[in-house]
């Protein structure tokens, strides 16, 4: 009987793929250097062919490697779900979402995901500071945002962002009440340290005065922190109403202006191209639809 490379030989080559030198794969993997050096060293006996080229400080993946690559990490990631539904009787989908995404959007509909899609465990990854990485096996799926392409991704979009301001009812009838667009120099733009640009584009959208205006802002690292604030009175954030349905409904926020910019982007469901993630993913698919559409 043929025998293969163990398994944790694979995992060595795609870490070493992905990290570019011994030093940082034996650190993620927590094995000595010579021990990443030598699962590389068996897994070229095997195919009979060098896979890296060797530098003084790096290692550079050859031609035969790039080839193997991605097929080791769907063999890796099929062995991880054929165990995990021999051991549990069910499938897990990790499914990575932005923070807010995830608690103004999926959270409060997550109950409604396991009475319509019983039998699945969604798990949540709110790591969006990393790197959206399938090789590994423990991501099924990702909400990006963004125009739906992404290099190596199959993307299916779910909605689109659609921007206007909003604030408390206090913000909207104070001092300076919200009447008009103009109003918002008196008061603080919220946003979050990615969301500046969606402000200069619905100004934009008002007048070239209004968007070349300094104003007073203030930055946090998260939307939904910024759409905290805005609830608290701490000035107007510009929120995505696909994100805002729950605080302008129980009348926590208000939006003051009829304008809603419709910007292109939105938020798409991206997996590597292959039937195995279609076929795993597709009930999760058609519930994330249908409630985007609902």
């Amino acid at each position: 009987m043929e025998r293969y490379p163990p398994f944790n030989v694979l995992q060595s080559l795609l870490v070493v793929a992905r990290c570019g030198n011994f030093t940082a794969a034996s650190q993620q993997l927590f094995l000595s250097q010579s021990a990443v050096s030598r699962h590389i060293q068996q897994i070229e006996e095997y195919f009979g062919c060098a896979l890296f080229v060797r530098h003084t400080r790096m290692v550079v993946p050859t031609a035969e490697c790039q080839r193997l690559v991605p097929i080791v990490e769907e063999l890796l990631a099929t062995a991880r779900r054929s165990m995990h539904i021999i051991s549990t009787g069910g499938q897990t989908i990790t499914l990575r979402v932005t923070p807010t995404l995830a608690a103004r959007w999926l959270l409060p509909r997550l109950p409604d995901f396991y009475a319509d899609v019983p039998g699945t465990q969604l798990n949540i990854d709110t790591a969006w500071f990393l790197p959206t990485n399938f090789g590994e096996g423990t991501l099924d799926a990702a909400i990006l945002f963004g125009t739906g392409r992404w290099e190596g991704l199959e993307a299916t979009c779910l909605m689109r962002e659609r921007l206007t301001p909003v604030c408390s009812p206090q913000t909207a009838r104070g001092a300076h009440p919200l009447v008009d667009p103009a109003d918002l120099k008196h008061h603080t733009l919220l946003h979050s340290s990615f969301g500046r640009r969606g402000w200069m584009l619905w100004l934009q959208q008002e007048s070239d005065e209004l968007a070349s205006h300094t104003y007073r802002e203030q930055v946090f690292d998260t939307l939904d922190l910024a759409f905290g604030a805005a609830v608290r009175g701490h000035g107007v954030a510009l929120g995505d109403l696909n994100l805002v349905q729950e605080n302008l409904a129980s009348g926590a926020l208000v939006a003051p202006f009829e304008r809603v910019l419709e910007t292109g982007s939105g938020y798409y469901l991206v997996h590597p191209p292959r039937n195995e993630y279609r076929e795993k993913l597709k009930p999760l698919l058609a519930w994330l639809q249908g409630i985007a559409t609902g």
